[in-house]
């Protein structure tokens, strides 16, 4: 009796492993890790509906060599732990040879050492810490590194606005610490000087201090590499004690809670930002952004279009995958031959580390709108 139970057992399981063998051929299956509950969800949310539109329009017209394209999406509630186990369960269980993700850096990093061990591609759509250029050969991006963030503003600051004495006000946190510390080098190697250096804490309310000191020494330019928050409140107090110098900031900026929680005190400042323009009138985003707004009735932001150019430039690396075999090592291969990918957010090409090549531009607040800054 137990010989016979054994052997229905033995034969249930050859069963199954044929029929997932079977279901797993007739689909290519990857897998995201993006915050989609607690206080990031908002930011995870507007990722996945261009992600959601990309791999839709790729069903559309049969998929990838005629198979299904499907991706399991995890939650990391913008938790390093939870980016950790989400990617350990894709792995593990739905056995999937890339991973999009994670959305913030914190994130990124703590899986990073996992997957490069694991030898599983890592894709990040939006993590810009320096510290991911060296993470690994199985670990990319498509949104650029803070060093490279740096180095544009600090040209800009020196090339187009003219300023040669510079404040420095940072939060203190290993990206915003790295763009800091590069724009500082950079400026003073073009003949700028950076006459006072603040950091403060994530978290903190008070900047009347460093504002005043900052207006007694009548500084050109201030450099804000700062989260969204403290950002909006730096504005705000700068206002109040009539602070003039152009403030430059990074890309956190570019989100309508800026204009919501700061108001007339955002009007000026400037900030980066990778090139996506919705009111383009190139023919890729004119698609892009009719059939994002049939999909999901609104008109596409920033993050809605690194999903979309994320999913899409993960489908370009299979195209190099040699006889249908879609592996990691393949995927991997097939990044680094990337080169010039037109996406909505511009054009992509990864360099021997990974990290993306890109333009980026220069907006500014403008009668409570965003618009690119003309000079």
């Amino acid at each position: 009796m137990l010989k016979k139970l054994m052997a229905l057992m033995t034969l249930v399981l050859v069963i199954l492993t044929f029929g997932c063998g079977k279901t797993n051929n007739q689909e290519i299956k990857l897998g995201a890790i993006l915050p989609l509950t607690g206080d990031a969800a908002p930011y995870g949310s507007a990722l996945k509906k261009g992600m959601d539109l990309a791999v839709a329009e790729i069903n559309a017209v049969g998929g990838i060599r005629g198979k299904k394209l499907t991706i399991v999406f995890e939650d990391d509630r913008n938790l390093p732990q939870d980016g950790v186990t989400a990617y350990n369960k894709l792995v593990s269980v739905d056995k999937v040879p890339m991973v999009i993700g994670a959305m913030f850096s914190s994130v990124t990093l703590a899986i990073a050492p996992i997957a490069e061990r694991n030898k599983v591609v890592l894709l990040s759509p939006t993590s810009s810490d320096v510290l991911l250029t060296n993470a690994g050969d199985y670990i990319f991006r498509i949104y650029p590194s803070d060093s490279y963030d740096g180095e544009f503003l600090a040209n800009f600051a020196f090339d187009k606005l003219g300023a040669r004495k510079a404040a420095i006000v940072s939060m203190q946190a290993s990206s915003t610490t790295s763009i800091s510390q590069l724009f500082k080098k950079l400026f003073e190697s073009k003949g700028g000087a950076v006459i006072s250096g603040n950091t403060f804490n994530e978290g903190a309310t008070d900047y009347r201090a460093i504002l005043t000191k900052i207006k007694q020494q009548q500084q050109d330019i201030v450099f804000l590499p700062a989260a969204l928050k403290e950002s909006t409140l730096f504005l705000r107090q700068a206002k109040e004690l009539s602070v003039k110098p152009k403030i430059l900031g990074i890309s956190t900026l570019y989100d309508p809670k800026l204009i919501e929680l700061a108001g007339d005190a955002a009007e000026g400042v400037l900030f980066s930002s990778p090139i996506f323009d919705p009111n383009s009138q190139s023919p890729e985003i004119v698609t892009f952004v009719e059939a994002y707004k049939s999909k999901h009735k609104a008109a596409p932001d920033i993050l809605g279009a690194y999903g979309y150019d994320t999913v899409n430039v993960a489908v370009e690396s299979l195209k190099f995958a040699s006889s249908g075999q879609i592996t990691s090592q393949s995927i991997k291969s097939g990044l680094y031959e990337i080169k010039a990918y037109k996406g909505v957010t511009g054009e992509m090409s990864f360099d021997s580390n990974g990290d993306v090549t890109k333009e980026l531009k220069i907006m500014t607040v403008k009668g409570a709108k965003f618009t690119p800054f003309l000079l």
